[in-house]
């Protein structure tokens, strides 16, 4: 999904879930808008989690897939790579890592986390009515954090879905 939604989704793919965890009742849908800047698109999706628990989330995540000593040499380094990163995945990582008060090198390592850890399999599909459908099982290791956490992206441009 980053490269379709950019690295901001794929950071909150891990903390909101996106890979769509089980869950008893259908997950929280917020729309997010792509015409707000990058640093503010997925900043009112925060309003409906507690931001302790997610930066819980995000040292776990890191913790237990980052050996510390890697976490401690590659964290400024990761730090740097948002020269290497193009707009707007910057900017949502940015935006993201200031409202939940943590460091931009945890956001782009919980971001390599993600992707080098995160096998689930997905599917996308239109129908002959032009709805287009994503389906993603959820074959990752915090599964109890995710499923409580999970939500439903609409994604908005212009005024359309």
């Amino acid at each position: 999904m980053p490269g379709a939604m950019g690295r901001g989704a794929a950071l909150w793919g891990l903390l909101a879930a996106l890979c769509g965890a089980a869950a008893a009742a259908a997950p929280l849908r917020c729309n997010v808008s792509l015409d707000s800047p990058a640093e503010e698109r997925w900043l009112p999706l925060l309003r409906h989690f507690e931001p302790a628990f997610l930066r819980a989330a995000v040292a776990r995540v890191i913790d237990e897939t980052v050996p510390k000593w890697v976490h401690e040499v590659l964290r400024p380094i990761a730090a740097e790579l948002e020269f290497f990163m193009p707009q707007p995945f910057v900017g949502e990582i940015l935006g993201l890592c200031k409202a939940l008060g943590i460091s931009l090198g945890d956001g782009v390592l919980l971001n390599f986390a993600y992707e080098s850890t995160a096998f689930c399999t997905s599917i996308v599909a239109q129908d002959d009515k032009g709805n287009i459908y994503h389906g993603r099982n959820l074959d990752y290791d915090f599964v109890d954090l995710l499923s409580k956490i999970t939500i439903d992206v609409q994604f908005i441009k212009s005024g359309q879905v």
